[in-house]
């Protein structure tokens, strides 16, 4: 089994970090960072460990792909022997391919500069689609995908109101997750086909809508970012005679206008892991990540 000497935050995410380390029984330690009037930042870690593991979630990623690089390398200066990345949230990973001439594939960009830092990553529902392990991203180094499928479930079982629940994905890329949601509630479960015309722009259709008449309704999503998505199928459940409608997703990247948007939409409650500081985190991932370490080689 790896398991890192001690965990090394951020002040973004120092309540997750903290948290993390504490279920995982590692000592913990907060970076340093200074940002200057450029934009420039310098990067120091407190001290060195064999082994250690580098703790942030990557959403607003530009610097924070810099600075994690950069502790990574002052970690190594210490006498890090390996760095391992735990980012609960990945970003760049939906641009796998050039979807039109002259992009840049972010995913194979991004994963290749943190494969020259790092030695090994985790990462929560990490938003792959034709990639067909996270290993590949980072050059087939290790790496743990983890699932938030079971909190997610164990939060919504303990909710009352939702004994009678359907659970909703978006499109056909949320079936697993929707479907490791539904299973251990014996709920059933139903997805929609979507086609994206522009970032708030989604046409969605919904297959089986007629499971949902007089029933409580519960959209699953690894990643809500405009809301625009959400909004639709909202409408679109409502329609079908849902009785009532919660939102769960694991990474809460939306902002305060699309959150109300969201619940202007007829939807009674948003619920998020805290993958991401986000004001609907209600779903702890510290110890589902501390128990997916312990399956590392």
């Amino acid at each position: 089994m790896w398991m890192p000497d001690k965990v090394y935050g951020f002040s973004d995410c120092e309540t997750q970090a903290a948290a993390f380390a504490k279920a995982a029984g590692l000592d913990y330690a907060l970076v340093d960072v200074q940002t200057f009037p450029d934009g420039e930042s310098r990067v120091r870690v407190p001290d060195g460990a064999k082994r250690a593991a580098v703790f942030r979630p990557l959403h607003n990623p530009n610097a924070k792909l810099i600075e994690v690089v950069l502790a990574a390398s002052a970690l190594r200066d210490q006498g890090a022997e390996e760095v391992a990345l735990i980012a609960p949230y990945l970003p760049y990973m939906r641009q796998d391919i050039a979807f039109h001439d002259g992009e840049a594939v972010s995913q194979r960009v991004v994963g290749d500069l943190l494969a020259r830092a790092f030695d090994r990553f985790a990462s929560v529902d990490p938003h792959l689609h034709r990639t067909p392990t996270l290993s590949a991203v980072f050059s087939g180094k290790p790496a743990l995908c983890l699932q938030a499928a079971p909190v997610i479930a164990e939060y919504i079982s303990n909710q009352r109101g939702c004994e009678d629940a359907v659970i909703v994905g978006p499109d056909i890329e949320s079936e697993p997750l929707v479907r490791a949601v539904a299973e251990p509630l014996n709920a059933p479960w139903i997805v929609a086909d979507k086609t994206r015309h522009g970032d708030r722009d989604v046409e969605i259709n919904l297959p089986k809508r007629e499971i949902l008449k007089d029933r409580h309704a519960v959209i699953v999503d690894d990643v809500i970012s405009s809301g625009g998505t959400v909004i639709t199928l909202a409408e679109l459940i409502q329609k079908a005679g849902s009785t009532s409608l919660d939102v769960y997703t694991t990474h809460a990247l939306f902002d305060e206008s699309a959150h109300s948007a969201i619940r202007s939409a007829g939807v009674r409650a948003v619920i998020s892991c805290d993958s991401v500081s986000h004001p609907t985190n209600a779903i702890p991932l510290a110890g589902l990540i501390a128990e997916g370490l312990r399956t590392w080689q």
